[in-house]
């Protein structure tokens, strides 16, 4: 269930990426998305302002529009790394709470980032709330 949330959300985004959109474009366009989700408007405007790069614009009317910049994928793998190298050296699955606290120091990445991360990348392998090496 969660991947496919998962995969329903990155539609949005990918539709971003194209073009600035108004929250109520972005309502409108996506309402069976939002509807699947159980999500409100203003929940969608909360997920918006959590995606990394997004950057506000100035759409038709005056609207304040939202668009994805251009992101550099090389940091999920950075990440990836990042979380492989902490499991190879812990020896046993951690939790990713743990994980998080262990990253080094200005590293700013969410407990969500981490599971995208993981689930990217075929060397890992979410188990419940613990991450283990696949």
């Amino acid at each position: 269930m969660i991947m496919s949330q998962y995969a329903t959300l990155d539609a949005v985004q990918r539709s971003l990426k194209n073009s600035a959109f108004t929250l109520d474009q972005i309502w409108s366009d996506h309402a069976q998305i939002w509807q699947q989700l159980g999500w409100s408007q203003s929940q969608v405007k909360l997920w918006l302002g959590c995606l990394p790069n997004l950057q506000m614009r100035e759409g038709s009317n005056s609207e304040q529009a939202y668009q994805l910049e251009a992101v550099n994928h090389n940091s999920d793998t950075n990440l990836a790394d990042e979380l492989v190298a902490l499991l190879e050296k812990a020896g046993r699955p951690l939790p990713l709470t743990q994980l998080l606290a262990k990253l080094p120091a200005g590293l700013v990445v969410t407990e969500p980032m981490l599971r995208a991360a993981a689930i990217k990348d075929t060397r890992l392998e979410i188990k419940g709330p613990l991450l283990k090496l696949a």
